[in-house]
């Protein structure tokens, strides 16, 4: 037995989920995350279920609301300390394009990168801050965070319960390389979602193909002339008559046919027009005469 296992197998099992809790919520602090020994707590919970002190799916279940807490508590904390981020004497250096493309990274693949991180030491405690910090709304990231802190709790505590005769020399040897083991994983699992994703063609929109009915290519207004592009119309529309050498004018196919007789824009300009202004003007002795 080594010396964690002695200590969280001494207190009550009340007071060792309350342990597992904090222990799996301080690693969210920055800067003190990085020194926390969850690995070796969740592997030493886990031989204690095996050995019947502490109940297994109710480690998991502990493990795994700390870790959403603790997702959420350094989401609230970048996006508190984001501007002074920024204004830090080290986030000087950086050019706004760089925290330009970090929000625009953030944006588009924010919820995968909380997922994968969760299985890296280290980078889970920083990749919520950054997505606080880059203004992520804290809804994008949660159903990532939720999934990979279950699957995360499990496989640590799982690996505990199954290695609990071997724990001790698992704890030495085994903790480094599981914790590669489920990097690597991650790694895996994210490459693997990008190449089917690429495979089918991508959602629309993000690279892939078009949707169905999408203009075909070298229709779009950076492939028209410049006079046919949306927003460079000639200010003045021409005339939907056109002129021919000799002063002739001739209209476009489709329009109708002009009346003979009739001049264009004045309507009752006919023969039958003329006669009726003819009889007004004949006086009324004509008429009887």
């Amino acid at each position: 037995m080594t010396d964690p296992l002695d200590a969280l197998g001494q207190v009550p099992p009340a007071v060792a989920y309350v342990l597992v809790a904090v222990v799996v919520l301080t690693e969210s602090i920055l800067l003190v995350g990085a020194f926390v020994p969850t690995l070796t707590l969740l592997l030493t919970a886990g031989a204690l279920s095996r050995a019947g002190d502490l109940d297994l799916f109710l480690v998991i279940a502990v493990a795994a609301c700390a870790v959403v807490a603790g997702d959420c508590l350094g989401h609230r904390t970048g996006r508190v300390l984001g501007e002074r981020l920024r204004a830090g004497r080290l986030a000087r250096r950086v050019p706004d394009a760089a925290w330009r493309r970090a929000e625009h990274l953030m944006e588009r693949r924010g919820g995968q990168a909380v997922f994968v991180s969760r299985f890296v030491p280290v980078v889970r405690t920083v990749t919520p801050h950054v997505a606080g910090a880059t203004r992520l709304p804290y809804r994008r990231i949660a159903p990532y965070s939720a999934v990979a802190a279950v699957l995360w709790a499990g496989a640590e505590a799982g690996a505990g319960y199954a290695a609990a005769p071997a724990l001790e020399r698992v704890l030495v040897f085994g903790g480094p390389l599981l914790a590669a083991v489920l990097a690597a994983g991650a790694g895996i699992a994210f490459v693997w979602v990008r190449l089917r994703r690429r495979r089918r063609g991508g959602p629309p929109g993000r690279g892939g193909a078009p949707p169905p009915g999408g203009p075909p290519e070298g229709d779009g207004p950076q492939d028209q002339p410049p006079s046919q592009a949306p927003g460079n119309a000639a200010p003045h529309a021409p005339s939907p008559r056109t002129s021919h050498p000799g002063g002739a004018h001739r209209d476009p196919p489709g329009l109708p046919a002009p009346v003979p007789g009739r001049r264009r824009g004045r309507p009752g300009a006919g023969p039958r027009f003329r006669r009726r202004c003819t009889a007004r003007r004949t006086p009324r002795s004509a008429e009887w005469a």
